[in-house]
């Protein structure tokens, strides 16, 4: 069984990012996925961007990007 996705977060600076929070939120409101999915669709749109999980959150609450 693998980490779920907020477990590979913590102990990164990300983790302690409170945009990564806050977007994470967001997901959850908009689509009613759980905080683990919500994480795991910032982790794969990063991944599939070449960015960073604090960038592709600071967009998402800037509102350049939706990941719905």
């Amino acid at each position: 069984m693998g980490l779920k996705p907020s477990e590979s977060l913590k102990g990164t600076d990300s983790w302690h990012n409170p945009q990564v929070h806050q977007a994470t939120g967001i997901i959850v409101a908009q689509t009613k996925e759980t905080p683990d999915e919500a994480v795991s669709r910032l982790l794969a749109y990063a991944a599939a961007t070449e960015s960073t999980v604090d960038q592709v959150a600071a967009d998402l609450l800037a509102g350049k990007i939706t990941l719905v």
